[in-house]
């Protein structure tokens, strides 16, 4: 996970260079993670026929609803990581410790 981590601040990097005019102060993490998973529930409404298909086929829809669940992980993973949590770490102590019982 920190490689997938390390590639995705790495886009996170170029994105701010091309838009040094966006501000991406701790608070942009949680936001825009907000601002994703938003758009990620809607393509879903779309996928699962209760929202408007706009025209689009479903390949097109599940396509859309697949990258924004990918835009939502690697927020998830960007705003981990600017506040120093170890997301692997914790995924095992929260959920996999359950595993042992």
């Amino acid at each position: 996970m920190n490689e997938l981590t390390r590639k995705v601040k790495q886009v996170l990097e170029r994105y701010c260079e091309e838009f040094p005019e966006v501000n991406v102060d701790r608070d942009y993490y949680p936001f825009k993670l907000n601002e994703e998973l938003g758009e990620c529930i809607k393509a879903y409404l779309m996928y699962t026929d209760r929202g408007r298909q706009k025209g689009l086929s479903k390949e097109e829809i599940r396509y859309e609803f697949e990258n924004e669940l990918a835009d939502v992980f690697g927020f998830l993973l960007l705003f981990a990581d600017h506040e120093h949590v170890d997301l692997e770490e914790v995924l095992k102590r929260k959920w996999l410790s359950r595993l042992s019982d």
